[in-house]
């Protein structure tokens, strides 16, 4: 009778598709827009990104893109037409227009998700792994920052989407409509690609390939159309490279194609980590849904799943491939990894999903029981500990952290006692819901509160209202520049790689400015012979101390 009132309840909703859809759509709205405008653009990639944009923009060439005056080939253009057309619409480039497409493209992943957990399994199912993966740390994070992995990640979920509900389907019926899938995972691998470069078209064309491999499906990968395909994957391609590389020429080439693109993996350029970084990174960026991977996978091999097992080995292989394609690769960074998301969401849905409608019997409680119980610890232990560690580090933001202490204790004391009493989908909603409103906090407050100490804003003002038409403002050390150029507006700003640039440019006849770090500021000032420099303003930016300095 009890279990009865509950499916009767509010929460039984997500049994109507457009009930799932709306709340979906509404839970994205409020975690991913709501709070765009609330803080700056953060160091290093976000401003970057944003002045590349603009720079796109003022300059009106779209085709060969440009950062601090110099021709930009570090990555294709897509993102950054984006945020260019979502400054057209919002009228202006502010935190909240260069951060909408993420945000977009975001949601249209999770509702994506929906689709494709609704093709593999159920409805159900693709509901409650979307919320997993609206929800999870990584993801939500960076569809709320201007950068370009959310994008890709939309693009190869739907290269996935394609290709499975193509092999699904039937080979004789709805011929034009697997046509029409096939050429929609070419073409996605195309956006993709002309989103992040290669790696939008090696993952999917890897993970299908190994998956028709591995079920020993040869008529299938005939069945792809890979000349066909490939040829539009092309054409849609060189429809911007083309012209790019015809203006840009060699020195083009070189820049994307082997240094941002086979530089980057083969030798690692930027972010060198070792063979195993992702194997404790992903964990947390994956928190706090990560605990109930491992008893996803071994649910998917259980007995119990025989009938679904090709849909749970193309969510493995999903996952599997990309992980171990970027633990392969010399440079690495935990972003990479968020085109596997929605895979590794999708089979933790599926392991909820059947454990709150009882058909794992078969399957040792203990599998979900104990990631759960450990969830419930992790809540009671970080309500009870954060309010000592602010106290201890931040004393003056000690009150701030008392609502997340109050809502992680009570939130895990209140999963306990309904786990307990095996309302399984209230807990489950429940934890959901507790994830949102520390996401939520986090933005409405935590993230303002950070603000000052993180955004490069404050020290650019302290430039604009001391710098003069003409003079020259640099650069010094190992700071990118577009924090700088964005919120000073300043195209371009001299990099100074060494002391002799340095010297050089502060004996400049006129008044220059310079920025750099703190640490480098305190060594030259012990430096003999010297060149006159006047601190101005320091300020904190990101992890850096930075300082303004001027030579009058």
């Amino acid at each position: 009778m009890r279990e009865e009132l509950v499916r009767r309840s509010f929460f039984n909703i997500y049994l109507h598709k457009w009930g799932q859809i709306s709340i979906l759509t509404s839970i994205c709205l409020i975690l991913f827009f709501l709070n765009l405008n609330r803080w700056d653009l953060w160091s290093p990639d976000e401003p970057r990104y944003a002045q590349v944009a603009r720079e796109m923009v003022s300059g009106g060439d779209w085709i060969l893109m440009h950062y601090n005056g110099k021709v930009y080939g570090h990555k294709p253009p897509f993102f950054f037409w984006m945020v260019a057309f979502s400054s057209f619409l919002w009228q202006g480039f502010t935190s909240f227009s260069v951060r909408f497409p993420s945000a977009l493209f975001g949601t249209l992943t999770v509702l994506l998700t929906f689709l494709l957990g609704k093709r593999l399994y159920s409805s159900r199912i693709g509901f409650i792994s979307s919320l997993i993966l609206a929800t999870s740390f990584e993801f939500f994070f960076l569809s709320t920052r201007a950068n370009i992995d959310t994008t890709l990640t939309f693009f190869t979920t739907v290269s996935f989407f394609c290709f499975f509900h193509w092999y699904q389907g039937n080979e004789v019926e709805n011929r034009l409509r697997r046509n029409l899938l096939i050429l929609g995972f070419y073409i996605a691998m195309a956006l993709a690609t002309l989103t992040k470069g290669p790696v939008g078209f090696i993952l999917p064309l890897l993970v299908s390939l190994v998956y028709l491999t591995i079920q020993r499906d040869w008529r299938g990968v005939r069945r792809m159309n890979f000349l066909s395909g490939m040829i539009l994957f092309v054409v849609i391609v060189l429809a911007w490279y083309a012209p790019a590389l015809l203006r840009g020429g060699k020195d083009y080439f070189d820049e994307t194609i082997l240094r941002h693109s086979i530089g980057r993996f083969a030798e690692g350029t930027t972010h060198v980590r070792p063979f195993y970084y992702y194997l404790y990174t992903f964990p947390a960026d994956f928190m706090p849904w990560m605990v109930f991977l491992p008893s996803a996978i071994v649910y998917g091999f259980s007995k119990g799943t025989f009938e679904k097992r090709r849909e749970f080995l193309f969510l493995l292989i999903w996952l599997l491939v990309i992980l171990l394609f970027f633990s392969l690769s010399k440079g690495k960074r935990g972003l990479y990894l968020l085109p596997l998301y929605p895979s590794a969401s999708l089979m933790i849905g599926k392991f909820l999903d059947d454990f709150i409608s009882i058909s794992i019997r078969h399957f040792r409680e203990e599998w979900i029981i104990i990631p759960l119980y450990i969830l419930i610890g992790l809540l009671l232990l970080g309500g009870g500990v954060l309010p000592w560690i602010v106290s201890t580090k931040f004393p003056s933001y000690f009150l701030y952290s008392l609502p997340i202490a109050f809502l992680l204790v009570g939130g895990g004391l209140s999963m306990f006692l309904l786990f307990r009493k095996k309302y399984y989908r209230v807990v489950l909603f429940l934890f959901v819901g507790l994830v949102a409103l520390g996401y939520f906090y986090t933005q409405r407050v935590v993230f303002p509160l950070a603000n000052p100490y993180k955004s490069a804003r404050f020290i650019s003002q302290e430039v604009i209202s001391r710098i003069q038409p003409g003079e020259r403002l640099g650069i010094y050390g190992d700071i990118v520049t577009g924090p700088y150029n964005f919120y000073t507006e300043i195209v371009p700003i001299e990099e100074l790689s060494g002391k002799a640039s340095l010297n050089h440019f502060l004996q400049s006849s006129e008044r220059v400015f310079c920025l750099m770090k703190y640490r480098d500021y305190s060594e030259f000032q012990k430096a003999e012979d010297r060149p006159n420099m006047e601190l101005i303003a320091r300020r904190k930016v990101g992890g850096n101390d930075m300082v303004l300095v001027s030579n009058r």
